[in-house]
């Protein structure tokens, strides 16, 4: 426990009605005085309005431009990218038809015999039609259309 007299200096004495009468009504309200401004001060921040207005619309209008030019591409993309897509995959199809009717050597007999470099011929070009084309459609298949 603490001792008395350190108790008592921590205890606020509690407020009695001469300290509320006693108390100001009205905090004092510090108002700077009004800047004066002059008329080429005025026509100066006008001046500098002016230019930013100017500014912000050639932004708006390239905003726009780049905007518009966007839109373009994405319609002239879709169209190429979904022709891309199913040259890819009846391509694949194809080539993994052929790849099956060479496995089958014994069933088919001899009419249907590829040579080992055709065959390592279209295995390697479904790859680099699949890597090429799926790389092109992702980046937007016309060189510079996306950042």
């Amino acid at each position: 426990m603490l001792p008395d007299d350190t108790l008592d200096e921590t205890i606020e004495k509690p407020l009695t009605v001469d300290d509320i009468d006693a108390a100001v009504s009205k905090l004092p309200i510090e108002i700077d005085p009004p800047a004066k401004i002059g008329f080429e001060q005025l026509l100066q921040d006008r001046q500098v309005l002016s230019d930013d207005n100017t500014q912000l619309q050639n932004e708006l209008m390239e905003l726009k431009s780049k905007l518009a030019t966007k839109q373009e591409l994405d319609a002239l993309i879709k169209p190429y990218a979904g022709k891309a897509y199913w040259f890819m995959c009846v391509y694949c199809g194809t080539v993994a038809m052929i790849l099956v009717l060479a496995g089958f050597k014994t069933v088919l007999g001899n009419s249907f015999m590829l040579a080992d470099s055709v065959l390592e011929f279209l295995v390697g070009s479904t790859a680099t039609t699949v890597i090429g084309l799926v790389g092109m459609v992702l980046t937007g298949i016309f060189v510079g259309a996306r950042k």
